[in-house]
């Protein structure tokens, strides 16, 4: 009888060790969910609005995707429709910026931006592009 038994264990564990590797090659890696992060425009300046996407596999579309910046959470997690998950940034310092992109905590891609402070007008901004001559054009011609 307790050998029996014996066989009756060893086989539930043969059993369970096979089903636990194949749950294990069939998990999505950790690199097969987010593919890539990228944000918009060229040069990223302080106090300006930028658009963060993610790319992610067609299917992983069951789970949000949630954006950082330096390690605080952008907005909420966004849901990803057509293999995209997209958010408006907006820094508010300057300098480098670690800007990533996780999916459920199985898979991240990070970006670093570095953002300058906004180019200011001379003269303060405030020209209306007209210029005072100071009556230089009064008199007559002649």
């Amino acid at each position: 009888m307790k050998i029996y038994q014996a066989r009756r264990a060893g086989f539930g564990l043969t059993a369970f060790t096979a089903v636990a590797a194949a749950a294990v090659l069939a998990a999505p890696q950790a690199s097969a969910l987010v593919q890539g992060i990228a944000v918009s425009g060229s040069t990223h300046y302080v106090d300006t609005a930028y658009t963060v996407t993610a790319d992610v596999t067609a299917t992983s579309f069951l789970f949000k995707v949630t954006f950082t910046d330096n390690g605080t959470q952008i907005g909420e997690p966004v849901s990803v429709a057509d293999g995209k998950a997209t958010i408006t940034w907006t820094p508010k310092t300057t300098g480098a910026h670690e800007i990533k992109a996780v999916q459920e905590l199985i898979s991240s891609k990070t970006v670093t931006i570095t953002v300058v402070p906004k180019p200011t007008t001379p003269g303060g901004g405030t020209s209306t592009g007209s210029a005072d001559l100071g009556g230089l054009l009064s008199g007559s011609a002649g």
